[in-house]
């Protein structure tokens, strides 16, 4: 049973109680292709996206996951973002893209895309874009009501 199956029956009291401590192979084999779809999201070199895959079900955070508050797989995701990120900037420190964006292209997506797959944080982004922290906010608000609707 999955997490969201897990969840979906939460009427019976034992389906929601703290899973068992899980061995890294069998996270892998539950949550791997999750892990990897987010890593190449920020990530999309393939060799250097398994490298991070392996790094993230071989890290000792990666038991930490068991006493997680929320659920195992938010864990994963948390994990395996915050491994791409810190690849990506690895690899853009030794070739720095030194792209520049432009105001007009302060679109929700391109706010988000800066955000979640390259690593900023929504001042580096406001500083970026030269918009402020409060409209970069907003479009990720934006972001996520048209996804929800498409």
């Amino acid at each position: 049973m999955n997490e969201l199956e897990r969840a979906g029956n939460g009427f019976d009291g034992h389906a929601l109680s703290k899973p068992k401590t899980l061995t890294s192979l069998e996270v892998y084999d539950q949550y791997g292709a999750m892990a990897y779809g987010i890593i190449l999201q920020i990530l999309p070199q393939v060799h250097l996206a398994q490298e991070v895959l392996v790094s993230v079900f071989s890290s000792p955070q990666l038991q930490s996951c068991n006493s997680y508050p929320f659920t195992f797989a938010a864990c994963v995701i948390k994990l395996a973002r915050a491994k791409a990120v810190e690849a990506k900037r690895k690899l853009t420190a030794l070739a720095p893209a030194g792209a520049e964006y432009a105001q007009g292209d302060a679109t929700p997506q391109s706010i988000f895309d800066l955000a979640f797959r390259q690593g900023f944080t929504p001042e580096e982004v406001a500083g970026k874009l030269n918009i402020s922290k409060t409209e970069v906010l907003r479009s990720f608000h934006e972001f996520f009501k048209s996804y929800r609707n498409a």
